[in-house]
């Protein structure tokens, strides 16, 4: 048989950014997706914790609150359009493809970070000794999502806090809860940010132990 033809060598440098530009733009996506698997594995090899995070009620927020942020988006994405026009009018469209490649690592770089950053924030729970003293306002069932196992979401009443607070719990103890019901609600902080309730009792039981999980 006839040896087939030694590849070009203009044919071989050509594949080479070829091969870099497929590399550039998988591998990131892949580290981003591979991570997320990690620590969802370690997650599901941790002892089970109830932690479900508390915060601003989103039906008693400003409907319009969104306006001012996305006319942000907006203009830094004009800016950041302009500012590619212009490095691609001065140094070419290489020079284009390696800043849109660079922003694109860093972006996958950023969706790591955030990830671990949540992943520590959550391991590092922090148990505080007084519990709140909340009040139902109501709850409604949530089902599950691609973004989360669903449950009952509960609307309550802080000290303290400037509005009605929520969190979703996946205990189904939480969809017997009424409004009105006094709670003292068990909570932790993170380890860098945030508040997470982790369990509660209730008025009409006030000596049933605390746990992980809400009881009545």
């Amino acid at each position: 048989m006839t040896p087939p033809p030694a590849a070009r060598p203009d044919t071989a440098a050509a594949a080479r950014p070829s091969r870099t530009a497929s590399w550039l733009a998988f591998a990131p996506l892949a580290a981003v997706v591979g991570l997320r698997w990690v620590l969802g594995w370690l997650q599901d090899r941790a002892e089970p914790t109830s932690a479900w995070p508390l915060s601003p009620f989103a039906g008693a927020q400003d409907p319009w609150a969104w306006l001012p942020t996305a006319g942000l988006a907006l203009l830094a994405l004009a800016a950041a359009l302009l500012v590619l026009r212009a490095v691609r009018r001065r140094w070419g469209t290489r020079a284009l493809g390696g800043l849109l490649a660079a922003l694109w690592v860093a972006a996958a770089l950023a969706a790591c970070v955030a990830q671990l950053l949540h992943f520590m924030n959550l391991r590092g729970l922090a148990p505080q000794p007084q519990p709140l003293a909340a009040s139902v306002l109501g709850s409604r069932a949530v089902a599950p999502s691609a973004r989360g196992p669903g449950g009952t979401l509960l609307v309550l009443q802080l000290p303290g806090a400037a509005g009605p607070q929520q969190l979703l719990a996946d205990d189904p103890a939480a969809a017997r809860l009424v409004p009105g019901q006094a709670l003292a609600l068990q909570w932790s902080r993170g380890r860098w940010w945030g508040r997470y309730a982790t369990g509660w009792q209730t008025a009409a039981n006030p000596q049933a132990p605390a746990s992980g999980a809400g009881r009545e």
